[in-house]
């Protein structure tokens, strides 16, 4: 049985913590899907909207791998419907997604953390 795999991002700009964390992912599993956050969902989550826009984003990603299939987030916080369309077997997270963890224990989700890197020098919030 293939194995697919979820991971959950922003991916403004694209640096090489991100590349590290896809790189990672995809070797876990068979399939990977990147589900972006929607910049609607990004201002809810963290008070402001991405500096790239969602194709830049995706772009980005699909230039990096262009084996990484990438499909949108959904558009209302905590209703998951992603899982019911694209049904993974286990999600991949970053170390620093424990909020997303809290959820998929609620719902029995199988996930994995990988651990960063270079974190001191390749978070997204210290790069804006």
């Amino acid at each position: 049985m293939k194995k697919k795999g979820f991971v959950f991002g922003v991916f403004d700009g694209l640096h090489q913590g991100h590349r590290y964390f896809l790189n990672h992912a995809s070797q876990i599993c068979d399939e990977l899907i990147v589900v972006l956050t929607l910049e609607e969902v990004v201002k809810a989550l963290k008070g402001k909207i991405p500096r790239q826009n969602y194709a830049e984003r995706r772009d980005a990603i699909k230039k990096f791998n262009p084996d990484l299939k990438i499909v949108q987030g959904d558009a209302e916080i905590g209703t998951w419907n992603v899982f019911e369309k694209y049904r993974p077997d286990i999600i991949i997270l970053g170390y620093d997604q424990k909020g997303i963890s809290r959820e998929l224990e609620k719902m029995n989700m199988p996930f994995i953390f990988i651990d960063a890197y270079m974190p001191e020098k390749y978070k997204s919030s210290l790069l804006i």
